[in-house]
């Protein structure tokens, strides 16, 4: 692997990004980060200004959402950085991937009592998939790198990076990494497929509820031939907009809904199986719709979150 000269951090950062096929960010410049937005002046991406720090992440997470690709907000140290946290916390939590870069003060400065010193890695770390402090400019371009892989694997979320001033300042040799495909995961094993049908053959009112994770590509493609062979009712929770084929909406009985009034409501309460694709009970709590303890088959790429009512009979994952 070939190391490049940088002559600073922050030019490698940019690049980074570029690899990464960022094509805009959101943020409001500031002292400590400063130095990426002079970077970015060269750069094929659009800077957005923002008018306050919370508006920039949520519309990285808006980016996120639409294009399945992290969108990137930026924000300079202290109350800068702290007031990305909602908008983080809302990415981490709807599964839209995102990755916040923050500024900080100097390296020698962290433990000093120092101008808008603050420990933003603990702040963050409980709303986001991955947090961490760039601690050396030559692991700018490998943890930039882990922060999008975090950000867009699994069920989607937010990454939080800062960078002390110097790191960014500094010059640097380093490699530029470039972004490898996902890796492709294996199916179920083919005893958990047969006991799924099994299961659905036998059920009097089975019903798929379909959450955030069924609207990516090829889950929805899945979903659309699954339903020409088995034309099961469907309903799905609001972050599922966007899986269902015109040639479905017969089987469709729309949103299920936060006062439990809506007809995709009624259908979850007479039913004996749920099958549930892509579903985080973040979207809609357990309780609201299976207070009758139905059977549950949870389909997603992620292990269950286990609820006194989510409790599933079969969990079929994709292999690693």
């Amino acid at each position: 692997m070939n190391s490049h000269h940088w002559n600073c951090g922050a030019d490698l950062v940019v690049k980074q990004l570029e690899q990464h096929g960022v094509k805009q960010v959101f943020g409001i410049p500031g002292a400590k980060i400063d130095r990426v937005f002079d970077s970015l002046v060269d750069s094929t991406i659009k800077t957005i200004v923002v008018r306050h720090e919370a508006n920039a992440a949520f519309m990285a997470g808006a980016v996120g959402r639409l294009t399945g690709k992290a969108g990137v907000a930026i924000a300079t140290s202290g109350p800068g950085c702290s007031n990305l946290a909602t908008g983080i916390a809302t990415a981490t939590s709807e599964g839209d991937p995102l990755v916040a870069l923050g500024g900080s003060v100097k390296s020698t400065d962290r433990l000093k009592l120092v101008h808008q010193s603050m420990d933003t890695v603990t702040m963050f770390n409980p709303i986001t998939k991955f947090c961490a402090e760039v601690d050396s400019s030559q692991s700018i371009s490998e943890t930039l790198a882990n922060a999008f892989r975090h950000a867009e694997s699994g069920r989607p979320g937010s990454a939080f990076l800062t960078f002390p001033m110097d790191i960014l300042n500094n010059e640097v040799d380093s490699p530029l990494l470039t972004p490898k495909s996902k890796p492709n995961l294996g199916a179920a094993s083919d005893s958990a497929i047969q006991e799924a049908i099994s299961l659905l053959l036998q059920a009097k009112n089975p019903v798929i509820l379909i959450g955030l994770q069924a609207n990516d590509p090829e889950n929805a493609l899945a979903l659309q031939n699954f339903l020409d062979i088995f034309p099961v009712p469907i309903v799905g929770t609001y972050q599922s907009a966007g899986a269902i084929a015109h040639r479905h909406f017969p089987l469709f009985a729309g949103r299920i809904g936060l006062f439990n009034n809506q007809p995709g409501d009624e259908l979850l309460a007479h039913a004996d199986l749920v099958i549930t694709l892509g579903y985080s009970p973040i979207e809609y709590e357990p309780s609201l719709w299976n207070s009758h303890n139905a059977n549950i088959i949870h389909i997603d790429e992620i292990q269950a979150e286990i609820d006194l009512a989510y409790w599933p009979c079969l969990r079929i994952n994709r292999q690693y």
